[in-house]
């Protein structure tokens, strides 16, 4: 039974290769969820670092870097707002390695002059490189009828150990603000648009596969300390879907002018696959997360229901711009 799940396992992750990299803690990598989400805070610069590892109890642990920075201060035009982001996965016992690195642009327009209503579109461009070490991996060949031989060839015949490609990912999100600790923010995106080639083997005809996503997410207060944050995430690559939702309760121990300490936690679901427990607490100009996740899916018997634990770091940066007085010189009469 054991056999039976890893090889399963396995399986399950050659097939992932055609997959993007995901987070729990969807809300907290908000350049990778959508190119639209650049510059969606109030201040002027935004820094967000995530790290996953999963798979540790099955395999060698897969690990998800992220980290992005984003500026709304209108350097080119008011409305206007800049960011970059960079992400490094290394996943199974071939050391099966992606970086990404994107430019994202987003613009947003009010809907009416309270700006209670907005739509921001945004673009995002980048550089994706996979790479992976063959000679880490064993091969049934090797083995010489009694035992493994890594000194046997292995009779494979790859194409290329790496891959470079473009990348482009379009979206848009719509947000509702109509007074403070109050919002709805929802969106839609599409990723990988030029479908760079993924093959090792030299098969042009495999692609990446586009990767749509539909994502919504609220804060609504329910008294005065209490806010409710449900959000739900839903995205499609090739035969691959995923679909989570789920609610963090915030309570405001501390809220007054310049001043915020607010933890929060919550229960999140991925259909099919694993639970989420996540924790978290904003202070001031910071918030921080940490989730687990408990599998549910058909990799229990190897998994031991073990999922992939996650930390998340944001911080919101406002720059002092002081007031440009301008001093009128009376001239004197005599």
């Amino acid at each position: 039974m054991k056999l039976g799940a890893i090889i399963s396992f396995c399986w399950f992750a050659t097939l992932s290769w055609g997959q993007d990299i995901h987070f729990s803690q969807f809300d907290m990598n908000p350049v990778y969820l959508n190119p639209a989400l650049t510059g969606n805070h109030s201040c002027d610069w935004r820094f967000t670092a995530n790290q996953r590892s999963q798979w540790r109890s099955v395999s060698r642990p897969y690990n998800t870097i992220a980290i992005s920075a984003e500026n709304r201060e209108g350097w080119i035009l008011p409305g206007l707002y800049h960011a970059i982001n960079l992400f490094h996965d290394a996943a199974g016992d071939g050391n099966y390695r992606t970086v990404e690195f994107n430019l994202s642009a987003a613009y947003q327009f009010y809907l009416d002059v309270d700006s209670v209503h907005s739509v921001t579109p945004g673009i995002q461009l980048g550089v994706n490189h996979r790479n992976i070490n063959f000679s880490l991996l064993t091969f049934d060949n090797q083995f010489n009828g009694y035992y493994y031989d890594p000194s046997l060839p292995t009779q494979e015949n790859f194409g290329t150990n790496k891959r470079t490609g473009f990348n482009m990912a379009m979206g848009a999100i719509y947000a509702y603000r109509p007074e403070y600790r109050k919002e709805v923010v929802a969106g839609i995106g599409l990723f990988n648009i030029p479908q760079a080639k993924q093959s090792f083997y030299g098969d042009d005809l495999i692609k990446r596969d586009r990767r749509f996503v539909i994502h919504a997410q609220g804060s609504y207060p329910i008294n005065f300390e209490w806010d409710i944050q449900p959000a739900l995430f839903m995205q499609f690559q090739g035969d691959f879907k995923e679909i989570v939702f789920g609610a963090n309760a915030r309570y405001l121990i501390r809220d007054k002018k310049g001043e915020l300490l607010a933890p929060y936690g919550g229960v999140w679901f991925r259909n099919r696959d694993a639970g989420a427990i996540q924790l978290g607490c904003q202070y001031n100009n910071w918030k921080a997360g940490i989730s687990y996740d408990i599998n549910v899916s058909q990799l229990v018997p190897a998994s031991n229901a073990r999922g992939g634990l996650e930390f998340s770091v944001q911080y919101v940066m406002c720059v002092f711009k002081p007031k440009n007085i301008q001093h009128r010189i009376c001239p004197d009469y005599l």
